[in-house]
């Protein structure tokens, strides 16, 4: 996956809303941004770090401009969420996904029978395949961790899993991790507790779980290695 270039370098200064920073610009102008992440963007968010923009400019935006890539001290992570969602829909639609069995056919935001959806949902030929797919850009200590804030969202589409798990069907929850530096993946418990024991739960129950980390070479990223997980809590 590309973005379109050229890439433009700024400060981050604040974020004013979830969806709102402030950034400055090589020639010292301020300017507002949109940031496509509503989490809390734990370690890419430090004033003064420097990020990657793209240009915008379309009739209607209230910005000119989209906050793509913030520079952390393991290298460059994207921020975008709707990113993983591209990469995955483009591995259904062609090598697969590690572990994951290939669909005859897929379409995105699966309807269920709850009036939910799901990110995917494909037809395995005598049986359904659903994938939902989390972002994470939150590594501490090479350790990435998920979710970087309370995720009821989170939380219901664990519940819409177990259901279909226990329909029988293929369920993944697939985390992309959208930097280089991690080397396991842990559920955040301190931040989410009850995510981190259902997303437990979930798994002893029929869930599958894949975490992939992305190569991040702005202004492209793609999907990379697998990477290990561990969903036991410290005191276990």
């Amino acid at each position: 996956m590309r973005f379109p270039s050229p890439l433009v370098p700024a400060r981050f200064l604040r974020r004013r809303q979830r969806f709102l920073a402030e950034v400055e610009l090589p020639d010292g102008r301020r300017t507002w941004v949109h940031v496509p992440n509503s989490g809390a963007l734990t370690g890419c968010a430090a004033p003064g770090l420097e990020i990657l923009l793209t240009a915008d400019g379309r009739p209607g935006r209230k910005t000119s401009h989209t906050w793509r890539f913030s520079r952390a001290p393991g290298g460059w992570t994207c921020i975008d969420t709707l990113a993983p969602n591209r990469l995955v829909a483009a591995a259904l639609a062609g090598e697969g996904l590690p572990g994951v069995p290939r669909p005859l056919s897929f379409r995105p935001e699966a309807p269920l029978a709850s009036e939910a959806r799901l990110d995917f949902g494909g037809d395995l030929g005598g049986r359904l395949l659903f994938v939902e797919v989390k972002s994470v850009t939150w590594v501490e200590d090479g350790v990435a961790l998920f979710p970087d804030g309370v995720t009821s969202r989170g939380r219901r589409h664990l519940t819409e899993l177990a259901a279909l798990a226990a329909q029988g069907h293929e369920v993944w929850q697939v985390f992309v991790v959208q930097r280089e530096d991690a080397r396991l993946f842990r559920a955040a418990h301190r931040v989410d507790p009850a995510y981190a024991r259902q997303l437990k739960q979930t798994a002893a129950n029929g869930l599958n779980i894949l975490v992939i980390s992305e190569k991040v070479d702005p202004p492209h990223i793609t999907l990379a290695s697998t990477l290990p997980f561990d969903l036991s809590f410290p005191s276990e």
